[in-house]
């Protein structure tokens, strides 16, 4: 994934030279954000753009995740705007053309009255990395211990923290993933294995192609050690659990012990024939053949009738 990074990394510092024509909030359906809290109170969350809606001529982005479902849009001024069903009318949550320094009226929270941008050059350290061209508003709660204080934005990416005043202390919310496009954008240090399929749904002779992935972008790097020739393994199993085909079954690995750091993402790719076993639901493991901590991931799938 570090190459994500770095690409996107390159694409944010060179959008900080017309910011003003940044979109700080992509607004596209499929696109996710994964927020990690901290402070007492501050769970996790997720935000997704699930659809859109016309409302007097204008579309409107349907997100999820946030305290209450919203509808979304930015007008032409830049503006991003709520629409409000019970009242018929749009309410203003950032005003990003706004100069910095200049107050506007935001209507985000019930707290929350005005707002300002103080910078949009501001430095900022997250779980994936630093930055110094976040477009940084300021809050001033209204409601005693009570408020949004303070939200960082980055061009092309949205919203990446989000901090609040309680009557518990203060809470914060980091951006830890992202997928804008359809493509992961972001993710925090982490380590992930997955087992992925070329359809849900195969008949029995059909070729299925399964692409197996590691990422790690811990540091140091993962130490993965292989005592044989064999990367590897897949195996299918039946409802009941009884396994109907191996991959590495009646093959020969050479005796090769081999040892490399990841840092990144891996991924391995093999087609399989689907064996000739009865209708079902069925299910794929994949798993590397590797010593110590053991990678492993299952996916089901379905076997329909010829």
């Amino acid at each position: 994934m570090r190459y994500l990074k770095l690409f996107a990394a390159a694409f944010l510092l060179s959008a900080a030279g017309f910011a003003q024509e940044a979109d700080y909030f992509p607004l596209q359906v499929g696109n996710q954000w994964v927020y990690k809290g901290t402070g007492s109170g501050s769970n996790p969350f997720t935000v997704e753009v699930t659809g859109t809606e016309t409302i007097g001529g204008n579309e409107y982005f349907s997100v999820t995740g946030f305290p209450q479902p919203l509808l979304l849009r930015k007008n032409q001024a830049g503006t991003l705007v709520i629409y409000d069903r019970e009242e018929k009318r749009e309410k203003t949550w950032v005003a990003f053309s706004a100069a910095a320094g200049e107050a506007f009226r935001t209507e985000v929270d019930p707290c929350n009255a005005t707002a300002v941008i103080r910078t949009r050059q501001g430095e900022l350290k997250s779980p994936f990395g630093e930055f110094s061209n976040a477009l940084q508003v300021g809050y001033q709660p209204s409601c005693a211990d009570a408020g949004l204080t303070s939200e960082s934005f980055l061009p092309y990416v949205g919203l990446v923290r989000r901090t609040m005043t309680t009557i518990a202390g203060e809470r914060k919310w980091d951006l830890i993933y992202t997928r804008l496009g359809g493509f992961s954008v972001f993710t925090e240090r982490e380590v992930s294995f997955q087992t992925a399929l070329d359809a849900s749904q195969y008949k029995a002779g059909d070729a299925m192609t399964v692409r197996i992935s590691l990422r790690g972008t811990l540091e140091p790097p993962l130490q993965l050690t292989f005592p044989t020739g064999q990367d590897f393994d897949l195996i299918l199993r039946n409802e009941k659990g009884d396994e109907v085909y191996r991959w590495a079954l009646g093959k020969l690995f050479t005796n090769l012990f081999r040892q490399f750091p990841l840092t990144g993402e891996k991924n391995w790719v093999l087609t399989v024939p689907v064996p000739e076993v009865p209708a079902g639901n069925y299910t794929a493991t994949a798993n590397l053949a590797v010593l110590g901590p053991r990678y492993e991931a299952t996916i089901p799938f379905v076997i329909a009738a010829k």
